[in-house]
Parts: structure tokens; C-alpha cells; sequence
């Protein structure tokens, strides 16, 4: 009885109910954890390893939310029922396997009151004796025989005391006929009345094999519940494991877009170059855009012993846009975007004072141009980032008028360009 009620005392104020004859095996087990502000679902796969895991419905509890837990050699199965506390939860061992849902309430006893006893004393149990059955019929047809005889000699006695009295010659003739026709309609209509009670009597009886069992009507409220003297033991089927659903990835309808100018070093010509440009994109995820960029390149001037004036290479180039990114939601990610362009580059001689402008040559060029960024996220509508572009232009042959001789041979405008980019926009 002692350990009966100190069983039942556990089973109540557990939070969490282990149901397993083998629990020894896996929820003793000793683990040693210092999380912080982590899911239920990650403290799980910490949990678990190479010869066991935890089997679990999304929808049972809520996998995401975020705890924090500090202990140091402490079982699971105390860690289980820290992690569930007050949730109504209990863990059930299948195999190799640690099963977590909602904690079951066993089936009660069906209770004894006196209510049922003081229904069943009420209402007569159906007789299994035929002679129990018919007896009371048997005696209630015996006390109508001996009415009905009774009144018949009732009757026989009050036509002979007629008939005696119409000899002595009291009554008329036509008065005696009356008085026997009266009490002739008295007689049968006393019989009918017991006919009808006979029949009446037998009307809601019907004749079954050996006995007469009464027939009533079914009442679903007067039905008594079955008598029983002893514990109802209940015994738990383990169900079939229902493996978690796979959650669809969400759809990302979020508009993103952003603007970012960039400054850069460059050489053209083994002359020092300043770059400057920007690109406006539209990034349909995260990971990818997809938009437009371009740039303006300006060297630095150097007197032209043939021309005998200070010239320059100048140009710019823009054109299509392709950007991957990769690690966008962490403080620190990666970018490369890839230019597809065209552009023009000219050797020209500008003097400030007059603003007179003169071409020595010009040429149309196409530009591929791909990159590397280092960026970091600032705040939300604002990242700062740091790379490299390698510039591949064709065509960029400039030679002198007068002598055509080259000026820039066709590779002259290849060449790494280092840049500084800052992004404004919806990320």
C-alpha cells in the first residue's frame, strides 16, 4: 500500500512523465550544457547522438522557442523536464529512439454511488423463473373468476326472486321480460369488461422460449451501468511513430532594393586612375540581384612631347549587372558582382582656363568586369563594403593622328581597380 501511494505521488507531481521500462538506459544519461537564448529544437540535437535521438510533432509544442539552460552533469531525463516544465509533456523510449508528445490521463474506474444502488433496489430485475412470471397473472385470473361468479349468482338469484315473485302474481308479464332482459345485458357487459382486462393484461407480454419476458420500451436515460466489483485495468498499445511533417520553406515576398556609389584606384596607361561609379539593384532574395551599374575613370595629365601638351585618358563605361551575395543576414557576408557594358575611352588635352577639349583619339570598348566585396551591416538600410574588380576591356587601341603611331595598345585598359562601396536601400 506504501509504495502504491508513494507511485501515485510521483506520477501527479512530475512535470514531465516518463513512460518507459527501460528509461535507465538513455535517460539516465549524464550531460553537461551552457546555452544561451537557444531553441528547444537546437538543445535537442545537442542532446542527441550517433546511437540515439528524439522523435517529436512540431505541432505538439513550440520547437523555436528560445531558453536558456546551464547544467553541468545532469540527466536527460532532468533536463527534458526542465525544458518542459508546466507544459504537460512526457518522454516514452521506443528502441533507440526517445519519444516526446503530450502527456495521456489514464481511464478511471467506474465509480460505485448510492444513487446506482438506490436505481437498482428501484427498478425490478427481469425475472428468469416462468413461474415467478405467470403466477401473479395465474392468482389475478383466479380473483376475476370468483367476481364473475359471485356477480353471476348475484344475477341467477335476482331473476329466480322474479320469477317468483310473477308467480305469486306481483308483477305483469311484460314487467318480468324487462327485468330478465336487464339483467341479461348487465351479464355480458360485466363480461366483456373482464375479457378486455384479460386481453390488456397480456398486451405488453410476448411469448419467448420457456419463459414470458416482458416487453419495454428502450429508454436511454433509465439504462443502469453494469455492476462491477473489482479494478479496471488499463493497459497502454504503444502507437506507431508519426514522423513530423516537412515544413514548406516560406515564400519570400519581401520588395528589396538598393543604391550604392563606389570610389576607387586604378592604373591606365601606367598612369594613376580614379574610378568613380555606382549601381542600382533589385535583389528578388536575399542572394541574388540583378540591375544596372556604371563607372567614369580620369587619369592623371602628362605633357605629350609630340603633341607638346598635357593629355589624359578619360572615359566611362555601364551596362548589366548580375550580384551574388553570400551570408546576407550575418554582421560580416560577401558579395561578387559581375559587369556586362559598353563604354567609350578617349586621349584628350583639357585646358581649364579656355574649357577647350582636344580629342587626339577615341574608342568604343566593351567591358566585362567581375568582383569581390567584403561587407558589413552598419544598421538596417545601411552596409559599408571593401573589394576588388578586375576590368577586361577590348578594342582600346588609341593611336596619333598624324602619325598612327599607337598612343594605347589594346590591353592598355585592363587593369584591378581597388574600390570603397557604401549600400543605401532595403536589404
Amino acid at each position: 500500500m506504501y509504495l502504491k501511494t508513494l507511485l501515485l505521488l510521483t506520477l501527479l507531481t512530475s512535470p514531465l512523465l516518463v513512460l518507459s521500462q527501460e528509461r535507465e538506459s538513455l535517460l539516465s544519461r549524464k550531460v553537461t550544457l551552457n546555452l544561451h537564448d537557444t531553441s528547444i529544437e537546437d538543445i535537442l540535437k545537442r542532446i542527441e547522438t550517433e546511437d540515439f535521438a528524439f522523435t517529436y510533432s512540431a505541432e505538439v509544442f513550440d520547437v523555436k522557442k528560445r531558453v536558456s539552460l546551464n547544467v553541468k552533469d545532469e540527466t536527460i531525463g532532468n533536463v527534458l523536464e526542465i525544458l518542459f516544465r508546466g507544459q504537460g509533456m512526457e518522454c516514452q523510449q521506443l528502441g533507440n529512439k526517445l519519444l516526446i508528445r503530450k502527456k495521456r490521463v489514464p481511464k478511471e474506474t467506474v465509480p460505485k454511488s448510492d444513487t446506482t444502488k438506490r436505481e437498482t433496489t428501484s427498478t425490478p430485475p427481469i425475472k428468469t423463473s416462468v413461474q415467478k412470471v405467470v403466477s401473479p397473472v395465474i392468482e389475478k385470473e383466479r380473483e376475476e373468476t370468483s367476481v364473475t361468479e359471485a356477480k353471476k349468482e348475484t344475477v341467477t338469484s335476482a331473476i329466480t326472486e322474479q320469477s317468483s315473485k310473477s308467480t305469486i302474481g306481483n308483477s305483469s308479464p311484460s314487467t318480468e321480460a324487462l327485468v330478465l332482459e336487464n339483467s341479461r345485458a348487465e351479464y355480458y357487459q360485466e363480461e366483456r369488461k373482464q375479457t378486455k382486462t384479460v386481453v390488456a393484461a397480456y398486451e405488453n407480454y410476448t411469448l419467448a422460449s420457456l419463459i414470458f419476458v416482458p416487453i419495454y420500451e428502450v429508454h436511454p436515460r433509465v439504462m443502469l451501468p453494469i455492476e462491477f466489483k473489482g479494478e479496471i485495468v488499463t493497459e497502454e498499445v504503444p502507437q506507431k511513430e508519426k514522423e513530423p511533417k516537412p515544413e514548406k520553406p516560406a515564400k519570400d515576398n519581401k520588395f528589396r532594393m538598393n543604391l550604392a556609389p563606389t570610389v576607387g584606384y586604378s592604373e591606365i596607361g601606367d598612369r594613376d586612375a580614379i574610378v568613380l561609379g555606382g549601381h542600382l539593384v533589385y535583389n528578388p532574395t536575399k542572394n541574388f540581384g540583378i540591375g544596372v551599374a556604371g563607372k567614369g575613370f580620369l587619369t592623371r595629365n602628362e605633357p605629350d612631347t609630340e603633341l607638346g601638351a598635357d593629355y589624359s585618358y578619360s572615359g566611362g563605361y555601364g551596362g548589366l549587372l548580375l550580384e551574388a551575395t553570400l551570408f546576407p543576414d550575418k554582421a560580416f557576408h560577401l558579395s561578387f558582382p559581375v559587369v556586362f557594358g559598353l563604354g567609350e575611352v578617349m586621349y584628350n588635352s583639357l585646358q581649364p582656363l579656355t574649357g577647350l577639349n582636344t580629342i587626339e583619339d577615341q574608342r568604343t570598348i566593351f567591358v566585362f568586369e567581375p568582383g569581390a566585396y567584403l561587407e558589413m551591416n552598419v544598421i538596417k538600410y545601411l552596409r559599408v563594403g571593401f573589394g576588388a574588380t578586375y576590368r577586361d576591356a577590348s578594342s582600346a587601341n588609341l593611336k596619333y593622328q598624324s602619325t598612327d603611331q599607337p598612343i594605347l595598345d589594346k590591353n592598355g585598359l585592363d587593369g584591378l581597380s581597388i574600390n570603397i562601396m557604401v549600400k543605401f536601400g532595403i536589404f
